[in-house]
């Protein structure tokens, strides 16, 4: 498959973003507002992620259901080897950092860290709102990850064109609107706060950003445009939109895909056209290795505060920029050895794996 350098750029802009919010989350924290606001926007990261990987997942099962024999089969061998190692290292790391002990208290409520430990293996922690984002920091979203890589093939086989992704998208906001609404009258845990969370993190609040992402594949790899979009699936997106800003207790476009909307238009943009200042060598290199440092950079920022070197000055903005370029200094030198040394030998036996049941 074709390599994409705007995919890994993506995932550069991506990981960069998360670093920087989670980077203002230790230390002084004494950020401008107008910095802060800005800064914390780069939680979306998770959003540009999933968008790109809806993209490439679509892409390269197109590339090979016509060519294997079990192609199905296969997609999901190379999914689990491409994310389960990593993850599993990044479960028994923070266990240990954690002294293995019974730490997992959420709402209230205390939680055998057996099963948590067992969902995060089988990664069905997000099924559980006390488990979803327990154990593993931003563990959240390779369990929605990997549900989403449940429903690639059937979604395969209905999605054919830009007209049905577009309609897929219409059919995620308001499912995740209904259910939104539902959830919050009759919540299903005693801790309000962490219902509400849970209803941010898990799969139906994110499905309509990899629908984006989907929509994504058929603009730029179908050489599709938005006119073959069939006129009456407009005109019920443009009656959602018109029910959002009329009542906007149904949340039928939270921020989070209002972001995903706008990073389609960024991808889009990138993919015809090389804008240096986002499409470099160095950016598209910790896109790469953006999964490692997707899980190191908690753990470089939890040992800069465990040995009392998350502030250098005492001046809020500054602290933050040296306290980032440290934590992305050290992270990227840790996530080229697991990129080398996990994430690509295990691939590897993906593949010979594959290679073997054929």
């Amino acid at each position: 498959m074709k390599k994409l350098d705007y995919i890994d750029a993506l995932r550069g802009l991506a990981i960069l973003g998360v670093i920087a919010v989670h980077t203002s989350q230790y230390g002084s924290n004494k950020l401008p507002n107008y910095i802060s606001d800005f800064v914390n926007q780069g939680a979306r990261g998770v959003q540009l992620f999933f968008l790109a990987s809806a993209f490439t997942l679509f892409l390269s099962f197109r590339n090979r259901i016509h060519t294997e024999k079990n192609a199905v089969r296969n997609f999901f061998i190379r999914r689990f080897f491409r994310i389960a190692p990593m993850y599993y290292l990044g479960i028994f790391y923070f266990l240990w950092q954690n002294n293995f002990g019974e730490i997992f208290k959420l709402g209230g409520e205390e939680h055998s860290s057996a099963f948590l430990v067992m969902a995060n293996l089988t990664f069905t922690h997000g099924l559980n709102p006390y488990y979803i984002n327990s154990l593993v920091p931003g563990g959240w979203s390779i369990t929605v990850e990997f549900m989403f890589y449940a429903m690639v093939p059937l979604l395969f086989l209905w999605i054919k064109n830009i007209s049905h992704s577009f309609n897929f998208l219409t059919c995620t906001l308001i499912l995740n609107a209904l259910l939104r609404f539902y959830f919050l009258k009759y919540p299903l845990i005693g801790d309000f706060q962490l219902w509400q969370e849970f209803l941010f993190l898990y799969i139906f609040s994110q499905l309509p950003v990899f629908a984006l992402g989907l929509l994504f594949y058929f603009l730029v790899i179908e050489n599709q445009t938005l006119k073959d979009i069939s006129p009456k699936s407009l005109l019920v997106f443009c009656f959602l939109i018109c029910l959002s800003i009329c009542k906007p207790l149904l949340k039928i476009f939270d921020d989070h895909i209002i972001f995903s909307i706008g990073f389609l238009f960024l991808a889009y943009a990138l993919s015809r056209s090389d804008f240096k200042v986002f499409n470099n060598a160095v950016i598209r290199y910790i896109g790469e290795i953006s999964f490692s440092m997707y899980l190191v950079h908690f753990a470089v920022l939890y040992w800069l505060t465990h040995f009392g070197i998350a502030d250098y000055f005492g001046k809020g903005l500054t602290d933050y920029v040296i306290r980032f370029v440290i934590t992305l200094g050290i992270s990227s030198i840790f996530s080229i050895l697991f990129y080398r040394c996990i994430e690509v030998p295990f691939q590897g036996i993906g593949k010979k794996i594959i290679k073997k049941l054929s």
